[in-house]
C-alpha cells in the first residue's frame, strides 16, 4: 500500500486528483488543510471533496471518501508546514498542487510566499517524512512568451515570465528540480488551462477561461450604465490575435492523466496536461461576447485609435493578454507515452465550449441569457 500525502486537496486540480486516486487505487490519502485542528481540517475536506464528487456525477466516491481520506492541519507557508511530524505515518509519495493563482505585481509577496516559499516548505516536509517521489503541479505557462511548440523540459529562462505567476511557478519549479539530486523521484506536471468537468461541466477556480468571461460581463455591465444597448450593435477594439489557439483541458482529464504517470514507471520528469486540439481566440472569445450581448470584436495589434471604452476593456486584460496573442503547442510526448494518444482530446466546438460557459455564467448576478429574442446577433466574416 502506497501513503500519500497531498496540498491543495480542496482545490480545483488537487481535488480532483484526490477523487481520482480513490477510483483508481485502493490507498489512504493523506491532506494538509487549513484548520484549528485536525478534525476541523479533515470536515472542511469531506464537505469539499463531497460536494465535488456530486458535482462531477462520482456521488459513489462517498464513502470513499469518508473512509480513505484524512486531513493534517497545516499551513505551507510557514516552517515546516506547521505540520508535527512525529504524528504522521511514513509518507511514500507527496503531491503539491497548492498555489496562489494571483498574478499581479502588488501581491507578489504573497504569491512568493505560497507558490516559491511553500514549496521549499512542502519538499521539506516530504523530505523529513521520508518520500521517495515528489510529484508537482506547475502550470505549462512557465513557457512564458515562448510561441510555436513548446518541449516538455526544463525552463532555461526565467525572464519569458509574463507576470508574477509565471515567474514564482518557474522559481518552484527549479526548487524541485533541485531535490531530485537528494534521490527524491520528481515529476513536473503542467496543466494548461483547466476548464470544468468533461461530462457535467462543474467546476470550482473560477479563473482562467472563466476570469475572462467575468471580466467581459462587467465590463459590459459597467458601459451599459452609461451607453444603454450600444454595445449590442458596435464592435469593441481587442488586443489580441484571433488564429492563436487557447489550450483548454477539463480537469477530470489532467486528473486522470496526472495519476496515470504517478501509476506508471516512466522515467521522464516533465509532463504537460493539456489538450491535443483547441479552439481559436476567435472562436472562443466571439462565443463570449455573443453569449453575454456583445458583438464580435475588432481585432488590433497595437492600441492606435483606441476610444475610451476600448481602454475600458483593455485594462481589464492584463492577465490575460498572453493567452490572446502568443501561440503555442504544447509537446505532449511524454504524456502520450503513458496515457496514449487520445487521452489528451477533449471536445472543445462551439456547443461543447457553450455548455462550459453557461454553466458558470448563470451563477453570476446580472448576466442575463440570451435566447434569441433580446437582440440580433451580427456575425462577422473570419
Amino acid at each position: 500500500m502506497t501513503t500519500r500525502l497531498l496540498t491543495g486537496a480542496t482545490g480545483f486540480v488537487g481535488g480532483a486528483v484526490v477523487l481520482e486516486l480513490l477510483d483508481k487505487t485502493d490507498d489512504a490519502v493523506l491532506a494538509l488543510v487549513r484548520g484549528k485542528d485536525d478534525a476541523e481540517a479533515t470536515q472542511r475536506l469531506h464537505d469539499t471533496l463531497s460536494a465535488m464528487a456530486d458535482g462531477y456525477g462520482r456521488s459513489d466516491l462517498h464513502p470513499e471518501i469518508l473512509r480513505r481520506t484524512l486531513a493534517v492541519h497545516g499551513d505551507m507557508t510557514v516552517d515546516g508546514c506547521g505540520v508535527d511530524t512525529t504524528a504522521l505515518p511514513p509518507v511514500d509519495e507527496v503531491w503539491h498542487c497548492a498555489a496562489s493563482l494571483r498574478y499581479e505585481e502588488e501581491y507578489r509577496t504573497e504569491i512568493e510566499a505560497q507558490n516559491v516559499q511553500g514549496t521549499a516548505n512542502v519538499l521539506a516536509l516530504a523530505k523529513s517524512l521520508g518520500a521517495g517521489t515528489f510529484n508537482y503541479v506547475s502550470t505549462a505557462y512557465v513557457a512564458g512568451s515562448r510561441t510555436d511548440l513548446i518541449a516538455e523540459g526544463p525552463v532555461t529562462d526565467q525572464s519569458v515570465a509574463n507576470n508574477c505567476y509565471e515567474q514564482t511557478k518557474m522559481r518552484a519549479e527549479a526548487l524541485v528540480e533541485e531535490a531530485a539530486a537528494d534521490d527524491l523521484r520528481i515529476r513536473i506536471m503542467r496543466p494548461t488551462v483547466v476548464i470544468g468537468h468533461s461530462v457535467t461541466r462543474h467546476g470550482l477556480n473560477w479563473s482562467g477561461l472563466y476570469g475572462f468571461a467575468r471580466q467581459v460581463l462587467v465590463f459590459k455591465k459597467t458601459a451599459s450604465r452609461r451607453l444603454g444597448t450600444f454595445l449590442s450593435h458596435a464592435r469593441v477594439r481587442l488586443l489580441a490575435d484571433p488564429d492563436t489557439v487557447i489550450n483548454l483541458v477539463p480537469v477530470d482529464i489532467v486528473a486522470r492523466n496526472a495519476v496515470a504517470i504517478s501509476l506508471s514507471d516512466s522515467p521522464e520528469t516533465y509532463f504537460h496536461l493539456g489538450n491535443s486540439a483547441g479552439p481559436t481566440v476567435r472562436a472562443v472569445v466571439t462565443q463570449i461576447f455573443e453569449l453575454i450581448g456583445l458583438r464580435e470584436p475588432l481585432w488590433v495589434d497595437d492600441r492606435d485609435g483606441f476610444t475610451a471604452i476600448d481602454e475600458a476593456l483593455d485594462g481589464g486584460m492584463n492577465f490575460y493578454r498572453s493567452y490572446l496573442r502568443y501561440n503555442k503547442r504544447f509537446d505532449l510526448t511524454n504524456t502520450a507515452a503513458v496515457c496514449g494518444d487520445d487521452a489528451s482530446f477533449a471536445p472543445t466546438g462551439e456547443e461543447v465550449m457553450a455548455e462550459y460557459l453557461l454553466y458558470y455564467l448563470r451563477t453570476l448576478r446580472g448576466f442575463q441569457e440570451n435566447t434569441g429574442n433580446e437582440r440580433v446577433v451580427h456575425r462577422v466574416a473570419a
